[in-house]
């Protein structure tokens, strides 16, 4: 509003002005023969402009505000709709999930005489071999799956893709002592997920466990973790990779 005065009172004294410096006039004068606007000419004109802008300025920031409110309303309702339809489409797929993953059950026998190796089998394989059990247990749930383990593999040791295409990345920390898996494992397959392999999903699975922070870390980038307790349940339980992983549903 302030710069609205400010030009109305520019106008409102600077035309008078150049009307009387045109006509070479004193420019401003209190005496009413001396100049072509006197003073009190020029304040009555000002008063005028002020008195005829203030009313409309008023009006002009109701109507701002009313807008502004009908806007933030209209924000507000759709954040709520959004926050609705997230619910629901979390719900659905919850619910698609486990439908999906109950049908799981049923071929778990055949699962478990194809490939469940013991949790002391692990334990006493190589971290190479550690590698091929953990590409065969993901073939044994449907999946295809290679090595890439060595030597520049770029902290990725098994690269899978799912019935839907989804490529998922694996790194294995196989360990005899029982250590546990620090944060520093996830930082380098969080570096190579989409900037190497292009890959849409990452696990980290060890024989061991993992540190807080490691699965702090983990579940806020979205790294799924594995550890002995799972890791058991996938290879002797002989469950489903997507039973022991929140990974996408390949549908």
């Amino acid at each position: 509003m302030g710069w609205k005065l400010g030009l109305i009172i520019l106008g409102s004294l600077g035309l008078p002005l150049l009307n009387n410096w045109a006509s070479g006039l004193p420019l401003a004068s209190a005496d009413a023969g001396s100049g072509f606007m006197r003073i009190q000419d020029i304040s009555a004109s000002v008063a005028l402009g002020l008195i005829l802008a203030l009313p409309v300025e008023l009006l002009a920031q109701s109507s701002h505000r009313r807008q502004l409110r009908r806007h933030e309303e209209e924000i507000g309702r759709l954040r709520d709709e959004n926050r609705k339809m997230q619910l629901l489409i979390l719900h659905e797929r919850q619910r698609r999930r486990e439908a999906w993953v109950s049908g799981l059950e049923s071929s778990r026998l055949a699962r478990k005489v194809e490939y469940s190796p013991s949790i002391t089998e692990i334990d006493e394989s190589s971290p190479a071999e550690f590698e091929y059990l953990i590409r065969r247990l993901m073939e044994r749930d449907g999946l295809k799956a290679e090595v890439i383990g060595g030597r520049g593999d770029q902290a990725v040791d098994v690269l899978a893709e799912n019935a839907a295409g989804r490529s998922i990345e694996v790194q294995c920390k196989h360990t005899t002592r029982g250590r546990k898996v620090d944060s520093k494992v996830l930082y380098q397959i969080n570096g190579t997920s989409q900037a190497v392999y292009g890959a849409n999903e990452s696990i980290v699975v060890t024989n061991g466990s993992f540190t807080r922070d490691a699965a702090d870390w983990g579940a806020k980038h979205g790294i799924q973790l594995i550890d002995r307790e799972v890791l058991a349940r996938w290879s002797e339980d002989a469950d489903h990779l997507y039973q022991v992983a929140d990974l996408e549903l390949p549908l």
